[in-house]
C-alpha cells in the first residue's frame, strides 16, 4: 500500500536531507556573471548578477534532480581516469577554470591536447534526463542551445580547435528505438556533437557581448537596475527570434508579428513570482 505523505516514514528525510545539502557554489571574487548563464533570459541574469532574493526557489524535487546530474559526473571521474591512464595519445587538464569577457568566470570539464597532431580540444559534458535526450538524438534536436553557447565560450577562452559537446542520458532508449534511429548500444545513452572553431565562434563572442551588458547595466542604478533588463533570450536562440521579449512570465508567452510561443524556462525560473511582480 502507498504511504501517504503524512505518514512517511524514511524516504522524505533522505530526501530533505539531500536538498540541505545542495547549495549553489558561491561566485567567484571580482566577477558577474557564470558561463552556465549561457543563453539564460536576461532579465534572469540581472536578478541573479545583482544578487535579487529567490521567490520561486528549487524544491526538493528540484534539488533531486539537479543533484543526480552531479552523482553521474563523480561516478564517471574513475571511468575518465581509467581511460586516460591507459591512452597515452592524448594530455587531458580536468577542471579548468577560465575567465570569460571581463566580468565573466567559467568551469571546464575537459581540455584534451593530441599528442599526435597538436589539437586542442573542449569536451563539455551534461548528464540529460531520458525525455530531453530522445528529444536532442531521436526528433534531430541536438544540444540545447545554452549548452552550445556555454561550451563555445569555454573552447575560446583556452583558444580550442574543436569544441565537443557530449550528452548521457540518465534513460535508456530501447534496443528496437535505438535500431530505428540508427544508433549503436553506446548510442542509447551517449552521444556527441562536434563544433569546429569557426563555428562556435561568432557564438562565443556574440554571447559573452550579452552577459556582458546584462550585468553591467543590471549594476547600474542610473539604468534602473534589473527591472530596465528586458525579458529576453540569447541573439541566436532558435526557439525564440531575437530581440522578442517574453510578454507574461506567468506563461512564457511571446508574439513576433505572426510567429508566438511559449518559453518553458519561465515556469522553472526561480524569480517568475518576481518577474510578474515587476510588471506591474
Amino acid at each position: 500500500m502507498l504511504a501517504l505523505p503524512e505518514h512517511r516514514l524514511f524516504v522524505h528525510r533522505i530526501a530533505e536531507a539531500w536538498a540541505g545539502g545542495s547549495e549553489a557554489p558561491s561566485q567567484p571574487e571580482g566577477t558577474l556573471w557564470r558561463g552556465s548563464w549561457a543563453g539564460m533570459c536576461a532579465r534572469k541574469v540581472a536578478y541573479m548578477t545583482t544578487e535579487q532574493e529567490k521567490t520561486d526557489p528549487p524544491s526538493t524535487a528540484d534539488y533531486w534532480r539537479m543533484g543526480l546530474g552531479s552523482v553521474v559526473h563523480e561516478l564517471l571521474e574513475p571511468a575518465v581516469q581509467q581511460w586516460l591512464d591507459d591512452d597515452e595519445s592524448v594530455h587531458v587538464e580536468e577542471e579548468v577554470n577560465v575567465k570569460l569577457g571581463e566580468w565573466g568566470h567559467g568551469h571546464v570539464d575537459l581540455v584534451l591536447n593530441s599528442m599526435e597532431t597538436g589539437e586542442k580540444i573542449v569536451l563539455e559534458l551534461k548528464t540529460i534526463n531520458g525525455f530531453g535526450y530522445k528529444m536532442a538524438v531521436e526528433r534531430g534536436e541536438g544540444p540545447r542551445h545554452s549548452h552550445v553557447l556555454q561550451g563555445s565560450m569555454y573552447a575560446r577562452a583556452v583558444e580550442a580547435d574543436l569544441l565537443v559537446i557530449g550528452y548521457l542520458a540518465m534513460e535508456n532508449i530501447s534496443p528496437q528505438r535505438a535500431e530505428s534511429f540508427g544508433l549503436d548500444d553506446i548510442g542509447r545513452f551517449a552521444c556527441e556533437w562536434h563544433y569546429p572553431k569557426d563555428i562556435y565562434m561568432p557564438l562565443a563572442v556574440m554571447e559573452e557581448q550579452r552577459l556582458e551588458g546584462i550585468v553591467l547595466q543590471a549594476h547600474d542604478q542610473e539604468y534602473g537596475g534589473p527591472k530596465s533588463i528586458p525579458r529576453r533570450f540569447a541573439h541566436s536562440d532558435p526557439d525564440i527570434p531575437f530581440p522578442t521579449e517574453i510578454d507574461d512570465p506567468r506563461t512564457g508567452a511571446w508574439r513576433d508579428g505572426t510567429s508566438f510561443g511559449k518559453a518553458w524556462q519561465c515556469r522553472y525560473c526561480d524569480y517568475q513570482t518576481r518577474c510578474i511582480s515587476d510588471l506591474e
